[in-house]
């Protein structure tokens, strides 16, 4: 009857065993807010693109617009970046990949309709202009979203744009040689847009690491300030 006058109650518990990560609520909400923020730039990448795609289009504001679309972007890549390479998140790398796809299908259908509308050659240089930075545009985003997942490859990337690039070249030889009344004065234009795009493809199918100074200053920055960054709480 007297065990509980020896024996000092129990502290209650300070739930500490139960107390959430602040590394893993960062890596949860970096995670969120990088698929939304490249998501959105994404998506009004696209519609200014094709808005500019069009044969009368008013480019009144295009500036601002790409102004807050590449603002969006880095946002996201940069949140990606700190979430995959600060906090460890294993989720993210497989949504990227699965994005970067995405992209790729976009880019592949954006060089479709530009070679549909070079076809047609027009005399326009700024209809020409504005195709070459929309497939740049592109490109950048598709190579932005390589360089987030360290040890990413874009060989198999380069193969459906080498497919593309295959077909422009036959396009080429046909409009000039086969289809009749051609506009010689075009061939420079068509020449320019087929060399970059093949270049660019083939460069990422050798994978030779034209990128790799860019990753590797990446990975020591992430490597020398990590620890600083992360919260291991």
């Amino acid at each position: 009857m007297n065990s509980s006058r020896n024996h000092p109650p129990t502290r209650p518990r300070n739930g500490n065993n139960h107390k959430v990560s602040l590394r893993a609520l960062f890596s949860l909400a970096m995670l969120v807010g990088s698929l939304m923020a490249l998501g959105v730039s994404m998506l009004a990448g696209a519609k200014i693109v094709f808005d500019l795609l069009a044969a009368n289009t008013n480019i009144e504001g295009v500036a601002t617009k790409m102004i807050v679309i590449v603002l969006a972007y880095m946002v996201g890549w940069i949140t990606a970046v700190l979430a995959i390479r600060v906090y460890g998140n294993l989720i993210l790398p497989m949504l990227i990949n699965w994005l970067t796809w995405g992209c790729l299908v976009i880019v592949c259908y954006l060089y479709l309709q530009i070679l549909k509308r070079m076809y047609d050659q027009p005399e326009e240089l700024i209809r020409f202009i504005k195709y070459l930075f929309a497939m740049a545009g592109g490109l950048t985003v598709l190579i932005g979203l390589h360089l987030i997942v360290e040890g990413h490859s874009l060989r198999l990337f380069s193969i459906p744009l080498l497919i593309i690039s295959f077909f422009h070249l036959v396009l080429i030889v046909y409009r000039y040689v086969f289809a009749p009344q051609p506009k010689f004065e075009f061939l420079w234009k068509d020449l320019v847009f087929f060399i970059l795009m093949a270049t660019v493809s083939l460069l990422m199918l050798v994978h030779i690491g034209v990128l790799e100074p860019l990753r590797m200053q990446l990975t020591r920055f992430f490597d020398r300030y990590g620890q600083a960054i992360r919260a291991d709480h």
